[in-house]
């Protein structure tokens, strides 16, 4: 079987292909929507690492962000299907003098909400996936405005070196079908 850290990515190349033309013209500066997978320490070294290149310096936001470690359960029919419980960010740059207002007109409304919503049409459509419906996918999704460390009163110190805004979905309750993924390269 292929790692589902792959198979999410092939999910997150067909969200970008059904964004990018729209997110490129609301900013010019967006090449796709971007996905990385692992800790959330790495992700943000990645990010660091991209900003000392000219090259890819902007090939970093909005960003899919798969967080390792998960779990796969196996099952009783471990021979057809694998269980899996994703953590998931979608992430974007934002500017720390905005107010929550201006955070949805800028960022989760034009970009956030429909890579969100277009990442659960994509996953319902993956044949890599067992699904009914977008909407009946079991997940826990948070607004994050200003994302960053948690503290008493909400988010103190920014995670990463840019400041972000982003929608965390936890739990995100998935069954891959495990013959699917054996038959793609």
């Amino acid at each position: 079987m292929r790692p589902i850290v792959d198979l999410f990515g092939d999910i997150v190349s067909k969200v970008s292909d059904a964004l990018v033309n729209d997110f490129q013209a609301l900013d010019s500066h967006i090449s796709g929507v971007h996905y990385q997978h692992g800790h959330i320490l790495e992700i943000v070294d990645l990010l660091t690492q991209k900003d000392q290149s000219q090259k890819y310096k902007y090939d970093k936001y909005p960003l899919v962000a798969l967080l390792q470690d998960f779990p796969e359960r196996i099952t009783a029919d471990s021979n057809r299907f694998v269980e899996a419980n994703l953590n998931i960010l979608i992430v974007k740059s934002t500017l720390e003098e905005y107010t929550a207002d201006k955070r949805y007109d800028k960022n989760f409304k034009p970009f956030l909400y429909p890579i969100y919503n277009e990442l659960l049409k994509q996953i319902n459509k993956s044949a890599y996936t067992l699904t009914y419906s977008p909407y009946r996918i079991r997940h826990t999704k948070i607004d994050r405005l200003f994302w960053g460390r948690q503290g008493r009163y909400g988010n103190t110190a920014n995670i990463a070196n840019d400041k972000l805004d982003a929608i965390e979905i936890q739990n995100l309750n998935l069954k891959f079908i495990r013959e699917k993924c054996l038959l793609t390269k």
